[in-house]
């Protein structure tokens, strides 16, 4: 079970409506994180590695590859 102190740190990336689905690893949360692209109309997925800051953005992008080890060993919390 998700430590309750990680949780509530996380609480806010958690909620948004963006977040479609997250898992804690060894501290650290992984998102899968959808929003629409206004230029291209379009839906766009991209996967990041949530800091301490608490913050999505281009600067914490991961790849594929180390998001499927974040779903297959982690721990889903959303």
């Amino acid at each position: 079970m998700a430590d309750q102190e990680l949780l509530d740190k996380y609480a806010p990336t958690l909620d948004a409506m963006e977040t479609k689905e997250a898992y804690l690893l060894d501290g650290e949360l992984y998102i899968r994180h959808e929003f629409r692209d206004p230029a291209e109309l379009q839906t766009r997925m991209t996967y990041h590695k949530v800091g301490a800051d608490n913050v999505v953005s281009n600067d914490n992008l991961i790849m594929l590859g180390v998001w499927a080890r974040a779903q297959k060993q982690g721990e889903r919390v959303k």
